[in-house]
């Protein structure tokens, strides 16, 4: 949790002292919260900059991630809840083929897992560090539809996650249509299918919301809803 904080503290001062850039931006600030109907979660905050030109351009990329995960697990038959939070720092290359946007990066990972009692068992806390590799894709194969997919894996806490989107414009750059996802670890695993509305502004920032079902190794049949916000400098 120590590495959530500092991180967002360190964020927040920088934002503070960036004034409103003229287009094309070169950094980009975004905010992804998840639920469950069965009490997990994962929210995150994430910084991408360009240190050499513009987030429209192709080239070199700098990524802070700070996230939290909030999962469950049976061990010596009892459930037992974790916490993890989350600090990534990532390094990579934005390609920009025919107007699509396709990110590689890998870097460095923090973790500091959280396991609550249970009874019988006691509290544990731990720090590890590993690597994180991330890919995303994001294009408009016509001006009415577009496409997103993005995949990561952690070594540390073992994660991994893919997800895909596309949809179809109802206005002027907001989509409607559906997704799916697949992610876990080594204690489970979850698949998700729903539908999202993305690229309406609440607050000057481009937004999007999702809800869907899920089914969960461990919880099994429920259902989620997602927000995602993102604002450029």
């Amino acid at each position: 949790m120590k590495l959530l904080k500092g991180f967002t503290s360190v964020l927040m001062v920088g934002l503070a002292g960036v004034a409103v850039a003229e287009e094309p931006p070169r950094l980009s600030v975004q905010s992804t919260s998840d639920f469950s109907s069965y009490g997990a979660f994962y929210t995150d905050l994430t910084a991408l900059h360009s240190p050499f030109g513009n987030l429209w351009e192709p080239g070199w990329r700098v990524e802070g991630i700070a996230s939290a995960r909030r999962y469950s697990f049976v061990d010596a038959d009892q459930k037992r809840v974790g916490l993890d939070t989350t600090l990534d720092v990532l390094a990579g290359y934005q390609f920009a083929p025919h107007g699509w946007s396709w990110l590689v990066a890998a870097g460095m990972t923090a973790v500091n897992s959280h396991l609550y009692a249970a009874p019988g068992l006691p509290r544990s806390d731990a720090q590890l560090y590993g690597l994180k590799v991330l890919t995303s894709l994001y294009g408009k194969p016509t001006d009415q539809t577009m496409v997103y997919v993005q995949a990561h894996y952690n070594t540390a806490s073992e994660f991994y996650y893919a997800q895909g989107k596309t949809g179809i414009a109802i206005a002027p750059n907001i989509f409607v249509g559906p997704e799916a996802a697949y992610s876990g670890g080594w204690t489970y695993n979850q698949v998700r299918f729903g539908g999202h509305i993305t690229g309406f502004t609440v607050l000057g920032m481009n937004t999007g919301v999702s809800l869907g079902f899920v089914r969960d190794s461990n919880y099994g049949k429920g259902v989620y809803g997602g927000l995602n916000f993102q604002v450029n400098f």
